[in-house]
């Protein structure tokens, strides 16, 4: 049952903002907290947490926190899967003609290849960060990758998530 509460609440940014406010800038931590929740099951739309930070901290401190927040989740996930991935053969992984060739592509190619991918709308963050953990891609370029990448996707949900708030708003 606490499950599906936590759900619901993810999914409601109004409810999750006006829970987040109640802890002043303490709610910088939980956003912080969930953004690295939501990144590592992978399967919930930080649409709406961003939404939430718009709500609770205004345009440009939402942005940052939202977007330093999946970043930090993506470097989680990165590490997690990568640590996974260590313990199956990554060789048998690679044989795939998609996987070979990214895998085995040169560093600077892999970047351009992530940041293209975190650019994609509607592309799973999940999806992008399980086959970064696939190559030899250092950290610090995927971390690089990760934050370049996700800053317009965030900004554009940051701002739709406030604005679609307060138009709602004005309307009752």
């Amino acid at each position: 049952m606490n499950i599906i509460v936590g759900i619901n609440l993810l999914l409601n940014p109004e409810k999750l903002a006006e829970i987040m406010d109640d802890f002043g800038m303490a709610a910088i931590l939980i956003s912080l907290a969930l953004n690295i929740v939501v990144s590592v099951l992978g399967v919930i739309p930080t649409f709406f947490i961003s939404g939430a930070n718009a709500l609770v901290f205004g345009l440009p401190l939402g942005f940052a926190v939202s977007l330093i927040g999946e970043t930090i989740g993506a470097y989680i996930s990165y590490k997690l899967y990568n640590k996974g991935i260590k313990k199956i053969d990554k060789e048998s992984i690679r044989r795939g003609k998609w996987s070979k060739s990214f895998a085995n592509s040169g560093l600077w190619k892999q970047f351009f290849l992530l940041l293209i991918a975190r650019l994609a709308p509607f592309m799973p963050s999940g999806v992008v960060t399980f086959a970064a953990a696939w190559t030899k891609m250092n950290v610090l370029m995927f971390m690089t990758a990760t934050f370049i990448g996700k800053a317009p996707s965030i900004a554009a949900e940051v701002w739709v998530g406030h604005d679609v708030f307060y138009f709602v708003r004005s309307l009752f």
